[in-house]
C-alpha cells in the first residue's frame, strides 16, 4: 500500500470499568472514552491505521494525533513513507472506494447482521 494521504479520527473505546456504575445497559459497568488514530489511505481507498492515544475525554487525544498527521503528510510530500508503516493495523476501507466495492461492503453486511443479532437477545 502506497499512502496518499493522512488523518486522524477518533473511535469510543473502554478505559475502564467501575463495577458500581454497572446497570442493566452496562452491566460490566465500563467507563468509555476516546481512542485517536492515524489512518493512511491509498487511491484505492485502502486504509491503515496506526493507534496514539486514549483517554476519558476526546479533547485530550486527537490533538496529538492531528499533529502526527500533519508530520506524517509532510514527510510523505517529501517523498518518505512512515517508519514501520508495514505493522500498521489494517482497517475498514474508505466507504464508496474502488477497494470497499471490491471488499468493504462484505464487512457491512456481516457488521450488520451481527448488530442485529446482539438486537435480538
Amino acid at each position: 500500500m502506497k499512502a496518499v494521504a493522512f488523518f486522524a479520527a477518533t473511535d469510543i473505546v473502554v478505559v475502564g470499568q467501575n463495577f458500581e456504575n454497572a446497570d442493566v445497559s452496562n452491566p460490566r459497568g465500563y467507563e468509555f472514552g476516546s481512542a485517536a488514530y492515524v489512518y493512511a489511505e491509498d487511491a484505492a481507498g485502502n486504509r491503515r491505521r496506526l493507534f496514539v492515544a486514549s483517554s476519558r475525554w476526546e479533547d485530550e487525544v486527537l490533538p496529538k494525533a492531528e499533529k502526527l498527521a500533519a508530520a506524517l503528510t509532510a514527510r510523505l510530500a517529501a517523498g518518505k513513507a512512515p517508519v514501520g508503516f508495514a505493522r500498521w493495523e489494517e482497517a475498514r476501507p474508505a466507504y464508496g472506494s474502488a477497494a470497499y466495492v471490491a471488499y468493504g461492503q462484505d464487512e457491512d453486511v456481516a457488521l450488520e447482521a451481527r448488530e442485529e443479532a446482539d438486537e435480538r437477545y
